[in-house]
């Protein structure tokens, strides 16, 4: 066993060592996939020869990007996007940054998990079948649907409202804080909500240099905006105002940590910086806010590999397959943390699982290189 731990080490995707390079590259799982997770998972390939500060303000740039675009047609179903939603509110407000999960009726395993924007909408490409949709969002009722898109040309256009639960339904289960989110929320003045819905088109229409000054309004008039500090946060991490947009997302949190997209952020950022410490509070609540969701439980395997907690990374990374993580490098984390806890079969068979899924590219190169040599010492 001591010859396959020394053989981990020797390999060229051995950035899993909880330095920042382990992040450089890293993104949401839309992005990795899109952009072949075979280089982005754990490497520095596409950042080589570059500083690492200029690579995490690119990295950053890259990793918002693919957040805003909301592109969902990874799914492998149509070429194209052709199953659109929007979740609203019950008072008719867009319910931004909620995930959906959609999958189809029988036997076949496309499954997906699309995010909601700024507008609540969503859009994935689906196969022409009978597809059924969910939403599950803490304080609210879940929504669930089913839809017949088998005839050509295979398009769903599906509008989802969300009712919030009552206060108390019986069973002793109280929605978390919601008297205090309504207080907030409904103190907030018409003025700041004017600037604030400036600064959210600006946004939607890609000038986030002019969304920046109406969401500071906003601010200003509504010191308690937390929905405006969370996509002021968004706009300076997309015009390069890293610290800026750091503060932005930690007055978010601090005013309503109920907020999984601004955790999620906050985390990553914290780890694609290199403060691998202060990303997992804000990873760890990303999951307990939105717990059925895959990517949560993929960036906290990520990062408790990198802060050498073997055992967890095992642990978060089978949570994320077990929710149908879409990102195939999830068991790249795995077979490396059972690696790490000298559990050689048990990683070989991870990283098969991964070859299954990605069988070309450089990854996958070194992947079936690390697999062979495995087996060779597997029978010394």
């Amino acid at each position: 066993m001591t010859e396959v731990t020394t053989l981990v080490k020797r390999q060229s995707i051995s950035a899993l060592h909880g330095t920042a390079g382990s992040w450089v590259g890293h993104s949401v799982s839309n992005f990795d996939r899109k952009c072949a997770v075979t280089h982005g998972v754990f490497g520095l390939t596409y950042f080589a020869g570059v500083s690492m500060r200029t690579r995490t303000a690119l990295t950053l740039f890259l990793w918002v990007t693919a957040i805003l675009a909301q592109a969902q047609d990874d799914s492998g179903g149509q070429g194209g996007v052709n199953f659109q939603g929007q979740v609203r509110y019950e008072n008719n407000t867009p319910a931004a940054f909620i995930r959906v999960e959609l999958w189809t009726d029988g036997e076949t395993t496309w499954r997906v998990y699309a995010t909601t924007d700024r507008m609540g909408k969503f859009r994935v490409g689906a196969p022409c079948m009978v597809i059924q949709y969910k939403v599950n969002t803490l304080g609210y009722h879940p929504v669930q649907g089913r839809v017949d898109i088998s005839i050509p040309p295979c398009h769903a256009l599906e509008l989802i409202t969300l009712r919030p639960l009552p206060e108390d339904t019986g069973s002793g289960r109280e929605v978390p804080g919601k008297g205090t989110l309504d207080a907030r929320v409904a103190a907030i003045p018409p003025e700041a909500k004017k600037e604030f819905t400036a600064g959210q088109k600006a946004v939607n229409d890609d000038d986030f240099a002019g969304a920046i000054p109406h969401l500071q309004k906003a601010i200003e008039l509504y010191p308690k905006y937390a929905e405006a500090y969370q996509i002021l946060g968004v706009a300076q991490l997309q015009t390069n105002q890293v610290p800026q947009a750091e503060s932005s997302l930690v007055k978010a949190v601090e005013i309503e940590e109920r907020m999984p997209r601004a955790q999620y952020l906050l985390g990553v950022l914290y780890a694609m910086t290199n403060r691998l410490s202060l990303a997992e509070k804000p990873l760890t609540r990303f999951a307990e806010l939105d717990p059925q969701n895959p990517d949560a439980y993929f960036e906290l395997a990520r990062l408790s590999f990198a802060l050498k907690k073997f055992s967890d990374a095992e642990m978060h990374a089978r949570k994320s397959i077990e929710l149908k993580e879409n990102n195939a490098g999830v068991y790249v984390v795995l077979g490396y943390s059972l690696l790490r806890q000298k559990k050689a079969n048990d990683a070989k068979q991870a990283f098969e699982q991964f070859l299954t899924q990605i069988s070309t590219g450089p990854m996958a190169t070194e992947v079936k290189e690390l697999v062979a040599q495995l087996d060779q010492r597997m029978k010394k």
